[in-house]
């Protein structure tokens, strides 16, 4: 990844893992208090990331999509990702395969 000349969503591989799960606050697109979330975001109290489900489960599946996408392209189709697993806690992990 370090040697990636692609980009996902505009952002090196590292850059972009930073910046969706590094200090963040990640909630679903139909939460509820969204907007309020999005006032603590303006007000910089919060970094805000929206994605359409949140949960370990829609992590791992969420970064698989990602990644495969980025990894595939990346390498001409030759790499693909098999699996991620989302580490929660050390009672809660969530892995998604295709």
């Amino acid at each position: 990844m370090k040697r990636a000349k692609g980009t996902i969503d505009g952002k090196s591989p590292k850059k972009w893992f930073d910046y969706m799960f590094d200090h963040t606050t990640i909630i679903a697109s139909d939460d509820p208090m969204i907007q309020h979330f999005l006032i603590l975001d303006e007000l910089g109290v919060i970094q805000l990331r929206v994605i359409k489900s949140v949960g370990a489960e829609k992590f791992a599946e969420f970064i698989y999509n990602k990644v495969n996408e980025f990894v595939k392209k990346e390498t001409d189709g030759r790499v693909s990702v098999n699996k991620v697993t989302v580490l929660e806690n050390e009672n809660n992990s969530a892995i998604y395969e295709n």
